[in-house]
C-alpha cells in the first residue's frame, strides 16, 4: 500500500499577476506563496513520506523545498510532470491572450482536448506524457510519496483515475498546495481527497486572478 499526495504548487508570481507561465516564464514563488509553502509543510508534520517528486520549475521546486526541509528529505525532478507548453501564450496576461487569440482561449476553456497552443503543446500530447508516466508509477510505486506539479497535471491525472472525460476537467478547483491524495493498494488506484486546501485557512487566494 502506498499513499500519493498530488499537490499543486504555491502562488507564484505570475499567478499573482494573472500572466501563462508554461515552461519558460519560470517565476519564483510570490511572497503569499511562500507562505502558503510554509502551511503546506506544517501540513505534512506528522504525515509520513518516504520521498519527493517535484517538476523541474521553480515554482514547484521552491514548494517541495519546504516540505523536503522540514521532513529532512531531498526532491527529485520529473520532466514528465512539467506543465503544458503553452507556446507563444506564455510570459502574456491572460486578458491579452483572449483579445489575441479569442477562438483558442474559448476552446481552451470549454473543450481542452481540442485545444493546441500557439507554437506549443496540443492538450493531447500533454495528456500522453503525463498519463504514460503515471501508469507506470502508480503500477511500480511502493513508497508514500508527495509530488508537487502544476494545476493542468494534476487534473490530467485525477481525471485518469476517475475515468473522466477531458473536457471535464475544469469541475473542480485546485488552490495553489491544495492536496489531492490517492491510496494505491495491490494495484488499485483510489481518490481518497480532491484539492483539499484546509490548512490554507485565509491565504486561499481568487483563483480567478490565475492564468489557468
Amino acid at each position: 500500500m502506498a499513499k500519493i499526495y498530488l499537490v499543486r504548487h504555491a502562488q507564484s508570481i505570475a499567478n499573482e499577476k494573472g500572466i501563462y507561465q508554461g515552461i519558460t516564464y519560470d517565476t519564483d514563488l510570490s511572497p503569499m506563496g511562500k507562505k502558503q509553502a510554509k502551511l503546506l509543510a506544517k501540513r505534512f508534520g506528522g504525515i509520513h513520506i518516504a520521498r519527493i517528486i517535484a517538476s523541474p520549475l521553480k515554482r514547484t521546486k521552491q514548494t517541495a523545498q519546504f516540505v523536503a526541509e522540514s521532513k529532512k528529505l531531498s526532491f527529485t525532478e520529473e520532466s514528465n510532470i512539467i506543465e503544458t507548453n503553452h507556446g507563444g501564450w506564455e510570459g502574456k496576461h491572460k486578458t491579452t491572450i483572449e483579445k489575441q487569440w479569442p477562438w483558442i482561449y474559448k476552446k481552451w476553456q470549454r473543450f481542452p482536448s481540442a485545444t493546441k497552443f500557439p507554437q506549443g503543446e496540443h492538450f493531447l500530447e500533454t495528456q500522453k506524457r503525463v498519463v504514460r508516466w503515471w501508469m507506470k508509477f502508480s503500477q511500480s510505486v511502493t513508497e508514500d510519496t508527495l509530488i508537487v506539479s502544476h494545476d493542468n497535471i494534476i487534473r490530467v491525472i485525477v481525471a485518469k483515475i476517475l475515468n473522466m472525460k477531458l473536457n471535464k476537467i475544469w469541475k473542480f478547483h485546485l488552490q495553489p498546495t491544495a492536496v489531492t491524495e490517492v491510496l494505491i493498494t495491490e494495484g488499485i488506484v483510489k481518490l481518497v481527497k480532491l484539492g483539499d486546501s484546509k490548512h490554507l485557512g485565509a491565504l486561499e487566494v481568487d483563483l480567478s486572478v490565475h492564468a489557468l
